[in-house]
């Protein structure tokens, strides 16, 4: 990795020993408050992405963060990660600023790209107004919405909406999850093709949301690691047992190769494709070793404060809100194959 990443990763390190390994289960199971938020502002961890989606290198630089912001508690990772998303694609100056400096909060709803048609509501623009209500908005206790409305423009909402009950789900619960309840004259239309630019950023994530999936693997892999070498069954540590020694660390291994090729892919300038390979492996890297490190536990594992649930947990939720897995293999058989493939 190079020198100004080692950095940046000692910076998130520290942050994370001083303002969050010792309040993560109110930052899992809460809201994480304003006075946080703006910690995390203050770092600039929100305005990493430049303008649209133009700031490559910086998406590099966002994935650093992300991915040891994950290894304390997710959901600040994917807080992160909506912040960024939701500045890259705004350019209200004032909007921004409130985001970037923390006092105001935004979201995209990316959802519009994970279901069908007509299975994540109906937003229409009549007579000046967007009216409707959009399902399944993650981050629906923001201040400013970016949403698709049925016509395919895209559009930010500043005022006139409210969430729906909060809707509980797997992970990240400090994060809003509901419906959204719109009647609006209050927005900009920030692109006539509003798919397309919708698409393009989630694209762009794929590095990110890989390094999320990352970091999580890491430091539940570590609680597994550190759990089997001092809890003993039948006169032995777990460690000593083969099928457990060999699982993890065979899980260990895929990690470590993931890591080199993450590190690989943020020095350089990667390819869609192997952008989607490192999402698509990253996810259920770990979806697999939170599953093994669970286990491991036992019982205990299913408690908060051993801090091993909340990693399953938020592996699963990841994969469900940033991953269209039926689609993106279909893109990613295509690109491939060099021709279309993998839809009958």
């Amino acid at each position: 990795m190079e020198e100004e990443y080692e950095i940046l990763e000692n910076t998130v390190k520290d942050f994370n020993a001083k303002y969050v390994e010792n309040n993560s289960l109110k930052f899992e199971n809460e809201s994480m408050g304003k006075e946080f938020v703006k910690l995390l502002a203050d770092q600039g961890f929100f305005s990493m992405m430049g303008q649209s989606g133009e700031g490559a290198a910086d998406v590099k630089t966002l994935s650093v963060v992300l991915e040891n912001l994950a290894k304390s508690v997710p959901a600040v990772a994917v807080k992160t990660l909506l912040a960024n998303s939701f500045l890259s694609l705004v350019n209200d100056p004032k909007i921004t600023e409130a985001v970037a400096n923390g006092s105001k909060s935004g979201t995209v709803t990316f959802s519009d790209l994970l279901v069908g048609p007509g299975q994540n509501g109906s937003l229409l623009l009549s007579d000046g107004k967007i009216k409707g209500e959009k399902q399944f908005v993650f981050g629906s206790d923001s201040d400013f919405i970016v949403t698709l409305l049925d016509t395919g423009e895209l559009v930010l909402l500043k005022s006139g909406f409210t969430a729906g009950k909060k809707l509980k789900r797997l992970g990240f619960r400090s994060i809003g999850f509901s419906a959204v309840s719109v009647n609006s004259s209050d927005y900009d239309v920030l692109s006539k093709e509003g798919r397309k630019v919708l698409e393009k950023l989630y694209d762009q994530l794929s590095i990110p949301v890989a390094a999320i999936s990352l970091g999580m693997s890491e430091a539940v892999s570590q609680k597994g690691l550190d759990y089997a070498k001092v809890r003993t069954a039948f006169g032995h540590y777990l460690k000593d047992f083969q099928p457990l020694a060999f699982e993890l660390t065979s899980l260990i291994a895929e990690m470590e190769i993931l890591k080199r090729y993450f590190e690989g892919l943020i020095s350089t300038s990667p390819s869609r494709k192997e952008a989607m390979f490192l999402k698509h492996k990253a996810l259920a890297l770990a979806k697999d070793i939170s599953k093994t490190s669970l286990q491991i536990h036992g019982g205990y594992g299913y408690l908060e404060d051993f801090g091993i649930e909340k990693f399953y947990r938020d592996s699963m939720a990841l994969s469900v809100l940033f991953h269209n897995e039926e689609h993106e293999m279909e893109d990613l058989s295509t690109l491939v194959f060099e021709t279309k493939a993998g839809f009958v």
